[in-house]
């Protein structure tokens, strides 16, 4: 009984790694990607109304994110590293939209690849338009830190 508990634990691990090796992955358009951004966003704005509404915090919604602006900041950018970083390469939003974040090789993303190419992607924002002309719909960053957004089946 114990060899076959430690047969199926060994067999998940390394189903899991070849996962997505053995998917076919399909690049994530700009609008699948955008849409995902939306619904992250979307997320952030209920949980901070809520919580503002809920504990009074401050009198007004605007005068909370005017108050506390760089504090949302901060969470949303452990947020976006956390998730995307994490076992499911994927914040809230890409899970709805069913994309995730991974290497070239198909392979799950760090923490470190996750935190690089946040501080990249929000410093070469503009570089989300180098989707529209290459094939893979790779950004500048996703090009830089080796990574690929896909769709999922």
């Amino acid at each position: 009984m114990l060899l076959k508990v430690l047969y199926l634990i060994v067999m998940d691990e390394i189903l899991d790694e070849k996962t997505y090796e053995t998917r076919e992955v399909k690049p994530a358009d700009f609008i699948t990607r955008l849409a995902a951004f939306a619904v992250d966003i979307i997320i952030f704005i209920i949980l901070s109304y809520g919580l503002n509404y809920a504990f009074k915090i401050s009198t007004s919604y605007v005068a909370f994110l005017q108050l506390y602006w760089w504090q949302i900041l901060i969470i949303i950018s452990f947020y976006f590293i956390y998730f995307d970083g994490s076992e499911s390469n994927a914040t809230l939003g890409k899970q709805i939209m069913n994309i995730r974040l991974l290497t070239e090789e198909k392979r799950d993303v760090d923490f470190s690849t996750s935190a690089k190419h946040y501080i990249l992607s929000t410093v070469l924002f503009l570089g989300y338009f180098s989707i529209l002309m290459n094939e893979k719909k790779q950004t500048t960053t996703d090009k830089f830190c080796k990574v690929i957004v896909a769709k999922v089946r």
